[in-house]
């Protein structure tokens, strides 16, 4: 099993900017790449929404084998919270695992970020756990 802690960091107006490159429906940003291992990428986008932020995570596997997938490893992701540039707290969800068949990907139901706190910007702290 491989594990490891990643950080990364979605601005929302970058994200508003070019929410029509991925999710021109929905609102979402564009994927942004968060760490790769084992043949497995992982990303997330975002939506910024008046009362919270939304984010999705995607597993893409490039190997001839299923693998597991898990955003969070156990543990719950956490998201801090940034307005105008200065932070406002942080969130937590729980963590999710799936298993992303060969040359697929898989794309988790959004979470909930920064809900109630005025967020304009999440930071995702997460750790990432690619199994065969």
């Amino acid at each position: 099993m491989k594990t490891k802690i990643f950080s990364g960091l979605a601005l929302a107006g970058a994200a508003l900017a070019i929410a029509g490159m991925a999710f021109a429906q929905s609102g979402y940003s564009k994927w942004y790449y968060l760490n790769g291992s084992s043949g497995v990428d992982v990303y997330y986008s975002v939506r910024v929404d008046q009362s919270e932020i939304r984010v999705m995570w995607k597993c893409v596997n490039t190997t001839s084998t299923a693998k597991s997938c898990s955003v969070g490893a156990g543990q719950e992701k956490i998201y801090f919270c940034r307005a105008n540039g200065s932070g406002v707290g942080s969130t937590n969800s729980l963590g999710e695992r799936a298993t992303v068949n060969a040359n697929a990907e898989y794309v988790f139901p959004s979470d909930f970020a920064c809900r109630g706190l005025g967020a304009t910007e999440v930071q995702p702290s997460v750790r990432i756990s690619i199994e065969n």
